[in-house]
């Protein structure tokens, strides 16, 4: 039997490839942005970006939401379309990427 944080590691893995975060995390990169895949809570995956003065975003193929310190948040994007994935990915990277330029 696999050790526990073996089977962690793989799940994370693939929970981030399954839900697009993989995807979303490339398309941020391709806007100049640097976030990395973190687990919010069983093995639901988002992608963070850390910002300046204590805040940050969480943002999946659906949307993101701004945080602070205390963990209040907002969401600055909703996308609710049947696109697929990867043009979901591309879509919400695009509206974090502007939300942050003229938020930041």
């Amino acid at each position: 039997m696999e050790d526990f944080a073996t089977y962690y590691l793989e799940r994370t893995t693939s929970a981030s490839k399954e839900q697009g975060i993989d995807d979303l995390v490339i398309a941020l990169e391709k806007q100049g942005i640097k976030a990395t895949s973190e687990q919010t809570g069983g093995f639901t995956m988002c992608a963070f970006i850390k910002l300046k003065g204590g805040k940050y975003i969480y943002a999946n193929t659906y949307g993101a939401g701004l945080y602070d310190e205390e963990g209040y948040g907002e969401d600055i994007y909703n996308n609710e379309s049947e696109e697929d994935q990867q043009a979901r990915a591309e879509d919400v990277a695009k509206s974090v990427a502007n939300w942050i330029k003229n938020n930041q």
